[in-house]
């Protein structure tokens, strides 16, 4: 079976940009082609990976846009695990080296190599990355978290893709699934509109969703963090096949060391299959008697599918602070499920990461907010195995 590479060259020399493109034009054997794409900012580059997945990346560190190390920076944070090397001029040789401390596979001096050579070196960059994926990936069993919201506006998606941006912090290669049979919010709280979504990926059925067509629909965001949008448009709005909706869990699970999971409402048929695919489920609520009264019903719906050990704990959102909320005793006797967490109002906060298209703990770190989503992220550091035991009845 032929191997085909995609390659994503960012290189704002149009002279250097063909040479590069001509010399691996004519490098095509049995077993091997590579297709060159290119683009001349570090803009534009950016733009291409989150639309399009790569196998490797040929990257100049001088830019129009962007100069140095700082190109490479700016770049690690959106590569996943698509093998990258620099291409550089001789005299930049300590530039290349800086570039490999941070995490670069490999760097070439402009003009010094011929063509097949050249695919050679991205051939070896890019097995090198698939192995240390792989090894990634066998070493460490993958946890897949679901959050459930009892009712609409708790806040729920806020929590699942901050707490999927904290796993990724910490250094943990992470998807988020908005699992939406309509419009959700990732795109509002990222400000990025997709390509493509979960709505033309479930199109193809349980038997079609693979490991390739869902990274062709991921968008990579900074420290790895990758996400599968819902829906976008009033015309893919519609019901999820649970057939389809548990391929696509069972498929992203070998693709990240942690899932984090966006799920509908409780009383969706999807929403059970899906739920049972989770290691841990975590209930999002509102400190408020309706609320809350939500909650125990939603818990009440889990118990009947059998599913109870799976809750890990609720977690409680202060949006404002305007009313006398329950005190939190009284919400965790009338539940009957230990608080994992409780958010502190922040929506002065959550309205400027917005604005800026990042979530919390991604644009001001230190914030309280960013602490808790933290700390909730932090409990699903371990395996499985060694959390299970420690798992709150719900």
């Amino acid at each position: 079976m032929r191997e085909k590479l995609e390659v994503l060259l960012i290189e704002d020399n149009r002279e250097a940009a063909d040479l590069v493109q001509r010399m691996l034009a004519p490098v095509e054997s049995a077993t091997t082609t590579i297709r060159v794409e290119w683009v001349d900012t570090l803009a534009k580059a950016l733009a291409r990976l989150a639309e399009t997945t790569f196998d490797a990346i040929l990257l100049d560190l001088n830019l129009p846009d962007s100069r140095g190390i700082e190109t490479f920076s700016k770049l690690r944070a959106h590569r996943g695990d698509v093998a990258l090397i620099v291409l550089t001029a001789s005299e930049d040789e300590e530039l290349a080296f800086a570039a490999l401390r941070e995490g670069a596979d490999e760097y070439l001096v402009k003009g010094d190599v011929s063509g097949p050579a050249l695919a050679r070196r991205l051939r070896y960059a890019v097995e090198r990355r698939q192995a240390k994926a792989q090894e990634r990936s066998t070493s460490t069993r993958p946890i897949v978290v679901g959050f459930i919201g009892v009712k609409g506006g708790t806040g729920t998606t806020t929590v699942a893709l901050n707490v999927a941006a904290a796993m990724a912090k910490q250094n943990r290669s992470t998807i988020a699934v908005e699992l939406k049979p309509d419009y959700g919010t990732f795109s509002f709280q990222l400000k990025h509109t997709p390509g493509t979504n979960l709505s033309s990926l479930c199109a193809l059925g349980a038997a079609g969703i693979d490991a390739a067509g869902v990274a062709s629909r991921l968008c990579n965001f900074p420290l790895g963090l990758r996400v599968l949008f819902g829906p976008q448009a009033p015309e893919e709005f519609g019901e999820i096949d649970p057939r389809a909706a548990e391929a696509l869990i069972k498929t992203v699970s070998k693709m990240a060391e942690r899932v984090v999971i966006d799920l509908p409402s409780a009383a969706m048929p999807m929403t059970q299959v899906v739920a049972r695919q989770c290691d841990f489920v975590l209930i999002v609520l509102e400190r408020d008697p309706v609320s809350v009264h939500a909650a125990k019903i939603v818990l009440r719906l889990l118990r009947a599918w059998g599913i109870t050990q799976l809750v890990s704990g609720a977690i409680v959102v202060n949006r404002v602070t305007t009313y006398t909320p329950m005190p939190m005793e009284e919400i965790a006797t009338e539940i009957d499920c230990a608080i994992l967490a409780v958010i502190p109002p922040a929506v002065e906060l959550c309205t400027r990461a917005n604005q800026a298209g990042s979530p919390v703990v991604f644009f001001q770190p230190e914030s309280t907010l960013a602490g808790v989503l933290t700390d909730v992220a932090s409990r699903f550091s371990g395996e499985p195995s060694s959390l299970a035991s420690g798992r709150p009845a719900g």
